[in-house]
């Protein structure tokens, strides 16, 4: 983190799971407010580097690529909306763990919502997989769907070096 970011709990695990899951909630102080700011400014480039590396590797002829990007935009857009709720979850947890403590009925809210937007994610990415298959090879949609999944697990890595766990 930089020095200009404040290094409370709340702001840390914010701006981690921003640069995991994307745009942000509303924040609740200044300190967030301005930890927010750059995490939408960082996203802008996260989002870009996606689009670059799924376009270098999928390297689609031109009319395959007509028909693919309009899909492959849909699904982005449907990832940010979830990365928000993703955000929304992480943030309140953040909060109980800046005010020192989790307590059961939170801790399974925050895991039942988890696990929902787990499977909101799957879902899309499944929606998206099939709809990309029925422009692209059996071999570009599994070419597809491999760098989805590497693109994910760094995202989820960096996240996860950084969140604390539930105490």
């Amino acid at each position: 983190m930089s020095a200009a970011i404040p290094s409370c709990r709340v702001v840390a695990v914010a701006l981690c799971a921003a640069l995991a899951f994307g745009a942000p909630a509303h924040a609740a102080t200044p300190e967030e407010d301005a930890a927010i700011g750059l995490i939408r400014e960082q996203f802008k480039d996260v989002d870009l580097r996606r689009v670059i590396e799924v376009s270098g590797k999928m390297k689609l002829d031109e009319r395959s690529a007509k028909r693919f990007w309009p899909i492959y935009q849909s699904y982005l857009m449907d990832i940010v909306v979830m990365r928000d709720r993703q955000l929304d979850n992480l943030g309140e947890y953040a909060r109980r763990l800046n005010a020192g403590w989790i307590d059961d009925p939170t801790a399974r809210a925050s895991l039942k919502r988890s696990l929902e937007l787990e499977q909101a994610k799957l879902d899309a990415r499944q929606r998206m997989i099939r709809k990309a298959g029925e422009v692209l090879s059996p071999t570009q949609t599994l070419r597809l769907y491999q760098i989805e999944l590497a693109m994910d697990a760094a995202i989820r890595s960096r996240l996860l070096e950084q969140v604390p766990p539930a105490q």
